[in-house]
């Protein structure tokens, strides 16, 4: 006999001990006695109920069936026992040291370690956008004492994906579920269409089973896979009515860019009434020239790209840029005879540059004089011709005559042209077509 088994026989039974079960697979032993008893140590013996065997609640004696025993100190008085296997009968009995010696093994009672309860609900459930069709899902592990222990511990979860459905679709179509075996505080989910609203839900498993799905997690829509934001263009070489604006191409994506697209505005209010944009630019293009600005004004630029799934944000506003002041027509250049006749003469010129405002009148005169002297005023009829502007001047006199062009816009009149000589007077002057 060891000296743990070793017990006086004529001391009494110590008595039963109180059983608390607790959550989950454990149990509060709470020895007792009297204070007048001057316990030194207490001894407790617990097992397993085996299958098939009988109960063994009120029996003191041994049953020869192998028991785990402690040994503690008086001052002891409540201990827990945890890792018990839950759902199954326990047997548990103590003994008191006293100044007397140990006293009987106490009666045998009976408790079952209760099972784990189900998981609680998952909390703060939340997604976050990682691309085009993915996202981060998070959320709160379940939290209650049951989980502390290790057959309460959460085994595996299971998120809910939903979406709304779609005209032709059921809602059974528009779910999926998602196992992850591992107690996880998050998941990433592939292969989300753009443009849906997804919700996720997410319930926790432990030995017990399936635990309540948490609330459901608020809308998250992926964006749709249109191009990044471009950098904002650069805009130079300004006239009276048009600019260069220059840009970089948005980085590649598995997407490609169709076209690009600009706008533009005098007031820097994009929701003004004075943005006009232009589409369907070339991919292939890294500038383009704007028409139809107005001169003397100040304008900002900005720029997008477009693929297949729509248009990306605009860019930044550009650098302003301001074009040129309107003044009156340039000189006039180039003016020649190209057809000259007995009677009957074609004038020639390049049309004059408008300086930022149409050309509204063309003045011609004459002079029988190099000097331009006593000048006569010609009302001229303007057609165009290969890029040329022309007139003919027919019933013409054998003079020597010397002609000038002048243009009006609203600014007011060019300058002369230099003059041009036509000398009808000797047929040997004149050329023939």
């Amino acid at each position: 006999m060891t000296a743990l088994e070793a017990v006086v026989p004529a001391l009494p039974c110590a008595a039963e001990p109180i059983l608390i079960p607790v959550p989950a697979a454990a149990v509060k032993v709470l020895p007792r006695w009297a204070e007048e008893d001057e316990v030194l140590r207490w001894r407790l013996r617990f097992r397993e109920h085996h299958d098939g065997e009988p109960s063994r609640v009120g029996m003191s004696e041994d049953d020869g069936k192998p028991w785990t025993e402690l040994e503690l100190r008086p001052f002891t008085r409540e201990l827990p026992l945890t890792g018990l296997s839950h759902g199954k009968l326990h047997y548990f009995k103590v003994a008191i040291e006293t100044p007397d010696g140990w006293s009987n093994w106490s009666h045998t009672v009976a408790c079952e370690p209760p099972s784990p309860g189900l998981p609680g609900k998952p909390a703060a459930v939340y997604a976050i956008v990682q691309d085009a069709s993915s996202m981060l899902v998070r959320w709160t592990r379940p939290i209650y004492f049951s989980a502390s222990v290790s057959c309460g511990q959460i085994q595996r979860y299971k998120l809910l994906v939903t979406w709304k459905p779609m005209e032709g679709e059921s809602v059974e179509s528009c779910q999926r579920e998602i196992t992850i075996d591992d107690d996880a505080d998050c998941c990433e989910v592939g292969d989300l269409q753009c443009e849906r609203d997804f919700q996720f839900q997410v319930a926790a498993e432990n030995v017990t089973g399936w635990g309540p799905f948490s609330d459901v997690s608020p809308v998250v829509n992926v964006p749709s896979p249109v191009p990044l934001q471009m950098i904002a263009p650069t805009v130079r070489r300004p006239t009276h009515h048009s600019a260069v604006i220059q840009w970089q191409h948005p980085a590649a994506t598995d997407i490609p860019v169709d076209s690009f697209r600009f706008r533009y505005s005098s007031s820097g209010d994009w929701d003004a009434k004075d943005v006009v944009e232009i589409l369907d630019v070339s991919t292939h293009a890294t500038q383009y020239t704007v028409e139809g600005l107005s001169p003397g004004r100040t304008y900002y630029f900005q720029a997008t790209a477009v693929n297949r799934h729509g248009m990306g944000i605009w860019s930044e506003n550009s650098l302003t840029l301001t074009t040129m002041d309107g003044d009156t027509p340039s000189k006039v250049e180039e003016l020649s005879v190209p057809h000259k006749y007995s009677s009957f003469i074609t004038l020639q010129w390049k049309p004059a540059c408008p300086n930022g405002f149409p050309v509204t009148e063309h003045l011609l005169r004459l002079s029988y004089r190099e000097d331009m002297s006593e000048p006569i005023a010609v009302d001229p009829v303007i057609h165009k011709k290969g890029g040329y502007e022309r007139m003919d001047l027919k019933h013409l006199m054998k003079k020597c005559y010397w002609f000038q062009i002048a243009t009006i816009n609203k600014k007011g009149q060019s300058e002369w042209s230099d003059a041009v000589k036509v000398d009808l007077l000797s047929r040997a002057a004149l050329e023939n077509p």
